[in-house]
């Protein structure tokens, strides 16, 4: 195995499918740009890559993780940087089809990208903050004010990758803690004597 080919194997085991489907994302974000003659100052750009992105129904900004590829992993490298643009280019890009291809083999495409939108909700955190808040007896300004903030920004997410778990009939817990999260933000409103006309469906929610 080559250096390059262990250096994408090990940014995609240590941040998981993130990290598969933005080098997935930018790999086409090239080969389009290949095809189409654009000109271009490298293999992708940062705003092809959030276009990208966006088509396969994942708002996430992957500038973090673009620098650890860079600067920790050396799986790519910047050509261009203006105050508007970036560009970068694959280090060793058959290295990157190689691992990406490995990995494919694993799951479906779709799992795939509701593990990437729950990890970039950070649901695991979400719930550690609403088990807290409806343990308390009595919610705080505060509190009230990040409540009221997560349920008109983020639980409308949250509810969508919901209901796709439920459709597709997925158990992975990386997906299935969004209707956890669900379950427990029913209890926080409960506290604030909201009424929530929400179904929901029987699942035990971890204490």
């Amino acid at each position: 195995m080559s250096l390059a080919l262990a250096r994408v194997k090990e940014l995609i085991e240590e941040y998981g499918e993130r990290a598969a489907l933005v080098l997935r994302a930018a790999l086409e974000v090239a080969d389009e740009y290949r095809a189409s003659g654009k000109s271009a100052l490298g293999d992708f750009d940062y705003k092809g890559l959030v276009r990208k992105l966006k088509l396969m129904g994942v708002e996430y900004k992957p500038s973090l993780l673009l620098s650890k590829m860079e600067k920790e992993y050396g799986i790519i490298e910047t050509t261009y940087k203006s105050g508007n643009q970036h560009w970068w280019r694959f280090v060793d890009e058959d290295a990157v089809r190689e691992a990406l291809e490995e990995d494919e083999e694993l799951e479906d495409p779709k799992l795939t990208m509701l593990k990437v939108q729950a990890s970039a909700l950070e649901l695991d955190k979400v719930k550690q903050r609403l088990k807290l808040l409806s343990s308390k007896k009595k919610l705080s300004a505060s509190d009230k004010k990040w409540f009221k903030s997560f349920a008109f920004e983020t639980l409308p997410l949250v509810a969508k990758i919901a209901q796709e778990v439920i459709e597709e009939g997925y158990e992975d817990p990386e997906v299935t803690e969004a209707i956890r999260v669900l379950k427990l933000s029913l209890k926080v409103a409960r506290k604030l004597k909201a009424k929530v006309p929400l179904e929901l469906p029987a699942l035990e929610v971890e204490e």
